[in-house]
């Protein structure tokens, strides 16, 4: 939401800021950088030749500019304060140039351009909207932790050989799961089934005792004798 709100001022202000341009057709791009850091403005232009080239600065919604330096088709640099001295430096040849700023922070924040000079005649070039944004809390922590606590080699082979050595316990753990198993399946597809116990077996001799003494007793004497005289 931050970026949001940041980039739609941005647009708002390169809006309001750069219609004292309209007329000349100028384009303006926005560049981000980071405090601390290096940033190029591009200062250039297609029309040839080109006696020299001023750098304008504005802040806010101050409509005054400021001269950040001159330079001449000999390559004379001429920075027009003391801090753009030791700040700015440029590269490259009219009309071609570079302009690298260096520990950037909050006071260069603002609309910068160039205007080359041809001796009565003026080039506009691109106008760059410069937005510097401070370094991040996380950042500047993970870089602290970074050097608090190095990383050191030994550390790290050791936790392979840990973690190795741990896969390797559970894979032979594992087979021997498997074999056991194995193991005690087999015992219970080969086990003989129970034989009867001495009691039934006691039970079926006296069943067996018990029907032929009822078989005898159903047999009548008399008869027998009967069919013993005749």
């Amino acid at each position: 939401m931050a970026c949001v709100v940041r980039y739609s001022f941005l647009l708002i202000s390169i809006c309001l800021r750069s219609t004292s341009w309209a007329d000349t057709m100028v384009q303006v791009t926005p560049l981000i950088g980071t405090v601390g850091n290096e940033i190029i403005i591009q200062c250039a232009t297609d029309k040839t030749p080109q006696d020299g080239v001023y750098m304008y600065k504005q802040e806010g919604a101050s409509k005054n500019k400021q001269e950040v330096f001159y330079y001449y088709k000999d390559n004379t640099f001429t920075p027009k304060s003391t801090m753009y001295k030791a700040k700015v430096h440029v590269d490259g040849k009219i009309p071609n140039l570079k302009a690298t700023f260096s520990n950037v922070n909050a006071t260069d924040i603002g609309l910068y351009w160039c205007e080359f000079n041809l001796e009565d005649n003026i080039t506009v070039s691109t106008v760059t909207w410069l937005w510097i944004e401070g370094k991040k809390e996380n950042e500047t922590k993970e870089k602290e932790d970074d050097k608090n606590c190095p990383e050191d080699p030994h550390v790290n082979i050791l936790i392979l050989i840990v973690c190795a050595v741990m896969s390797l316990l559970c894979i032979i753990g594992f087979v021997l799961v498997i074999l056991k198993v194995k193991r005690c399946w087999g015992n219970k597809k080969y086990k003989p089934s129970n034989q009867p116990s001495d009691s039934v077996y006691e039970e079926m001799k006296r069943s067996n005792s018990d029907g032929l003494q009822s078989v005898r007793t159903f047999i009548n004497p008399d008869y027998q004798s009967t069919k013993l005289l005749r």
